[in-house]
């Protein structure tokens, strides 16, 4: 038997006031949550194994972050498949703001390109925190290259399609793809050889094996102080503060070329946005400490700090230009 009509409006009325309490609670109860926070340990995911930049540039975060902050945050390294494994891991956890990826140029911007079937999309799944730094790339060659300046270069290129060769860390990486965009924009035809990590790319440079190679400053730092190689050109807006007198590829006359291995703090979307700004607070906090900018200016980092709306702007922009590199190179990681 059907309970009478003004017993179901009844019981309407009381299930939408329950839902819409719990709607209104919802947003309340986060930001208290936020309010509190931290109450236990941050954990800061490294996608890659330690002694690189990214886990150098965290490491750094990290300490200082949890001096400011009076709490604990943890770094936890989870290399593999070129930092999509932490990128993962961290698009899947808890969004309450205790896991936070440290993530790079080519995790957050170049995967998206290079694996149809990425498990996670870094424009969807992820709350950009902030831009922290950029790692610009470096045009470099061995010390014995007969290549002085970027205009040798393009014009020895030129010359012979194809005959000139560079050194990456890996296929689908920023030493790969920075390359490859040169190649574009100066409308030359130059070939690949990929090593295992970014040390053996700067010896094929020494050992005169490759011709030319774009490396991150912290890469080629030893052997650059050492004479073996010779920085040509920077690819950046700006020129590095480690390398005052090495022209930016604007001025070497490669217009508006620019290529960084940058750093991008994130967390898992749905993460409060209180939460998110106080991370974001703090990371802006902590890269103007004199002892933090002094080890980024001595591995070629150049501090950032963007908010969390520019931030996922940039990111945007990145994953596109990126994704238009790959496409035309015909590149793939499946």
């Amino acid at each position: 038997m059907n309970p009478p009509a003004k017993s179901r409006a009844l019981w309407r009325a009381l299930i939408g006031g329950a839902a819409a309490a719990a709607a209104l609670s919802a947003p309340l109860a986060q930001a208290q949550n936020a309010g509190a926070y931290p109450t236990k340990p941050i954990r800061l995911v490294i996608p890659f194994a330690p002694g690189g930049s990214t886990d150098i540039l965290g490491r750094l975060l990290a300490q200082k972050m949890g001096e400011n902050m009076q709490a604990t945050v943890v770094v936890d390294n989870k290399p593999g498949a070129n930092g999509t494994i932490g990128c993962d891991l961290v698009a899947k956890a808890p969004p309450d703001g205790y896991t936070v990826i440290l993530g790079d140029v080519g995790c957050m911007s170049m995967a998206p390109g290079l694996y149809t079937r990425l498990p996670y999309d870094p424009l969807r799944d992820f709350a950009p925190v902030s831009l922290v730094g950029r790692s610009p790339l470096v045009l470099t060659v061995g010390e014995n290259s007969p290549l002085r300046s970027l205009a040798d270069l393009t014009a020895a290129a030129q010359a012979a399609p194809g005959k000139l060769n560079y050194p990456s860390s890996g296929t689908g990486g920023p030493n790969h793809l920075g390359a490859e965009l040169y190649a574009m924009q100066a409308k030359v035809k130059v070939s690949h050889i990929p090593y295992k990590g970014s040390a053996p790319s700067v010896v094929s440079l020494v050992a005169g094996e490759t011709d030319f190679g774009f490396l991150t400053a912290v890469t080629i730092a030893s052997q650059l102080n050492a004479g073996k190689v010779r920085a040509l050109a920077v690819a950046h807006t700006e020129r590095l503060p480690s390398m005052p007198n090495v022209p930016t590829m604007t001025e070497a006359g490669l217009k508006g070329f620019t290529a960084d291995a940058w750093f991008l703090a994130a967390v898992p979307v749905g993460t409060p946005q209180p939460i998110v700004d106080r991370l974001y607070a703090e990371i802006a906090k902590a890269l103007p400490a004199p002892e933090v900018k002094a080890k980024l200016d001595s591995v070629g980092v150049l501090p950032s700090g963007l908010d969390p709306q520019a931030s996922a702007k940039f990111l945007r922009t990145e994953v596109d230009k990126w994704r238009g590199v790959i496409k035309t190179a015909g590149i793939t990681l499946d």
